[in-house]
């Protein structure tokens, strides 16, 4: 959580500053990458020794999870990613393979709060989200591509409201979400039907103003729960191969401003980032517009998906 700097800022420009860019040009994409089959029941695909990894064949599926800050600074953020999902959907649903398939693709929504939601998918509208809006199918903690108004009930359930923890977690919030949460079955439909598809890259957008384990400017208190870099080993763990995930972060760069306030050098995310290699990008949450952010975060993605280490 930052606390707002002035009059008339409203926070960090973690997720949008002052509007989307026009549609046609989201396809495009920019940021800094890294240096270097159905639905089964509930477990864990990971090993700790998975060998060489088979040929890539591009993936037809993606698992994507939305981790968000929900501390105090972030109501007007979690609007403005509200406002622009529909973009980011449109270029997903347009999106072919080689082959000319269509992807198929879920959707779920986390916190930065690991002492409250522990990465625990929501299902509803936060405190913060109008409270006419529709966040669909209420006995889902996850939306796909065959719902009927899947931005609509996105943009209910990514208002996840502001009075979640000051200490912003997002590295553990995704672990959790991929592996305590599946094996409890908080984030498997009716308790058994995992949401991580075996043969799916699974992919984790974290939009935060804080570093991993950072509050109040970035001051660390209490630290991280371990070194971010080793969060890339639990999703190897969770995947077999470091080629079936990937993950984009939206957060500060050098400790930058935008016109709505400040963000904190994300300099664990970044780390977390470098380590996770071609798979990764960052981007600055102070270039202007999440559009951008999410532009990079796709494009990322989809090159993923084209190197999919096949499934037998």
């Amino acid at each position: 959580m930052l606390r707002k700097v002035a009059v008339g800022l409203a926070g960090v420009l973690v997720v949008v500053a002052c509007g989307s860019e026009p549609a046609s040009e989201f396809g495009s994409s920019s940021g800094s990458s890294g240096a270097n089959g159905d639905a089964g029941p509930v477990g864990s695909f990971g090993s700790d020794d998975a060998g060489p990894a088979p040929p890539a064949v591009e993936c037809k599926k993606m698992d994507i999870v939305f981790v968000i800050d929900n501390s105090q600074s972030m109501k007007e953020e979690q609007e403005n990613l509200a406002k622009n999902f529909p973009d980011f959907i449109k270029v997903i649903n347009d999106y072919k393979t080689e082959a000319g398939d269509s992807l198929d693709y879920r959707v779920a929504v986390t916190t930065t709060d690991d002492v409250t939601d522990k990465g625990k998918f929501r299902k509803g509208r936060g405190q913060g989200a109008d409270q006419t809006c529709n966040p669909g199918p209420n006995n889902k903690p996850w939306l796909e591509r065959t719902e009927d108004d899947i931005s609509a009930y996105f943009s209910c359930r990514a208002q996840v409201g502001t009075l979640g923890s000051n200490v912003e977690r997002p590295l553990e919030s995704a672990k959790l979400a991929v592996t305590a949460r599946i094996e409890d079955g908080s984030n498997a439909l009716g308790g058994t039907t995992s949401f991580i598809r075996e043969d799916a890259l699974l992919a984790f957008v974290i939009l935060t103003d804080e570093d991993e384990g950072s509050a109040n400017g970035g001051e660390v208190t209490p630290a991280p729960i371990k070194d971010a870099a080793l969060y890339a080993t639990d999703f190897d763990a969770v995947k077999i191969f470091r080629g079936r995930w990937a993950a984009a972060v939206i957060a500060g760069d050098r400790g930058c401003q935008s016109d709505l306030g400040q963000a904190a050098d994300a300099v664990r995310l970044k780390q977390f980032i470098t380590t996770t290699g071609k798979n990764g990008v960052f981007h600055s949450i102070c270039d202007g517009d999440l559009t951008q952010g999410l532009q990079a975060a796709l494009k990322t993605f989809t090159d993923a998906c084209k190197e999919f280490p096949g499934v037998k």
